[in-house]
């Protein structure tokens, strides 16, 4: 992924606060989709600031690329994997922490290994789930493979552990660490209130999701779930705030039912401005589709309507219950298409039900997920492999 220019989420979030830290860390991305397209026959290093947290250093590499396009991305793996191995040879690494699977996890895994460099694969996605792709089986082949020779396997919650071990017959180490939330960030709201901004009123009831509008987000349900109750409450609205491969097919749906003053698309907003946008929001909600690549992983999106301060109603999926259980204040619901349905009750209670609620999620996400419990966990995990015995070569 673009270290410049994705949605934040942890990929940003712990090596920066590892770099606060003290350590020295590199971040070796893809350069897709570039906000500025160039083209590059060599490796290139700069040092930036952190996206998340400006003070921090971080030494971004981006290999040779020609312009980040769609097609590269299949070139990628290609093209990234000698600066890639000298990469690993020759930059002094202590331990690698491996995020990517199809473009360079593969490739990470063999050269690490030979190189007797540690490496530890943060698992945070069914990959060959994400998105459709006629290549699928080889990035399951893929994934299979990271999860089975990784030196240690991460999860970020306890599902998502069990599905690597489960995937690949691994029996080496694995930890499941949790993510962490800049809970001081998304408290600093209410002087960026951007309700007015999006058209909406102090008496509008409004539901808001924020994130990538993915195939399985159950965005497109929401919106044929809510129809009917956008006729029944004047009030009620929606916003979008993010983008994805959903994007145009919703964009038509609210066009073609003519809800363009019920559905309010924000496309993609920075980092700095989201606690505002969540502010906005009485009820924020996850729908998405129960299947593999959503009961395995912890939306991230959660967390933040929690540390935010918005009640939160989101579908019943493993990895997040297995992380939240019944006392984290988030309404779980069975079916997808039940998310509209209670998430318009619970914006239509009063203030003070909600209120409980949110309460109930804060004090859950202060007592779990702080930055500085989440990265004092992952470093001892990362010490865990530096500092384990050498294991023979067979």
């Amino acid at each position: 992924m673009n270290y410049l220019n994705k949605v934040i989420f942890e990929m940003h979030e712990f090596p920066e606060l590892l770099a606060l830290k003290g350590h020295d860390v590199s971040f070796f991305h893809y350069p897709e989709a570039p906000d500025e397209p160039g083209v590059s026959w060599r490796t290139t290093r700069q040092t930036i600031s952190g996206r998340v947290h400006p003070e921090a250093r971080i030494r971004l590499i981006t290999p040779p690329t020609f312009g980040g396009g769609s097609f590269e991305r299949y070139l990628a793996p290609l093209l990234a994997t000698p600066a890639l191995r000298r990469e690993i040879r020759s930059g002094g690494y202590d331990i690698i922490v491996l995020y990517a699977v199809p473009t360079t996890g593969w490739q990470a895994v063999s050269i690490a290994k030979r190189a007797h460099v540690p490496i530890v694969y943060r698992a945070l996605d069914v990959s060959h789930q994400i998105r459709e792709n006629p290549l699928a089986p080889l990035i399951h082949k893929a994934e299979r493979y990271v999860a089975g020779n990784a030196g240690l396997v991460s999860g970020n919650n306890p599902a998502m552990t069990d599905y690597c071990v489960r995937i690949s017959n691994r029996t080496g180490p694995t930890s499941t660490d949790l993510p962490p939330i800049d809970l001081s960030h998304f408290e600093d709201s209410g002087a960026h209130d951007v309700r007015a901004s999006l058209g909406l009123t102090a008496d509008d009831k409004v539901l808001l999701y924020m994130g990538t509008f993915f195939e399985f987000s159950g965005l497109d349900v929401l919106i044929d779930d809510l129809a009917p109750r956008f006729a029944e409450h004047p009030e009620l609205k929606l916003v979008l705030v993010g983008g994805g491969e959903l994007d145009a097919q919703l964009r038509a749906t609210v066009h073609e039912r003519s809800l363009q003053d019920r559905v309010i698309f924000t496309g993609v907003v920075p980092y700095a401005s989201l606690p505002g946008y969540l502010a906005s929001a009485d009820v924020a909600v996850n729908p998405f589709r129960p299947e593999l690549v959503t009961n395995v992983a912890l939306p991230h999106k959660v967390l933040q309507y929690m540390a935010a301060g918005v009640a939160t109603v989101s579908t019943d999926l493993s990895g997040l219950r297995g992380v939240l259980g019944d006392d984290s204040g988030v309404t779980l619901v069975e079916h997808q298409h039940d998310i509209a349905s209670v998430a318009t009750r619970l914006a239509y209670e009063p203030a003070r039900v909600r209120a409980d609620i949110v309460r109930r999620q804060r004090d859950y996400v202060d007592r779990t997920f702080s930055k500085q419990l989440a990265v004092d966990a992952f470093e001892k995990t990362l010490e865990s492999l530096v500092l384990a015995p050498a294991t023979p070569e067979r």
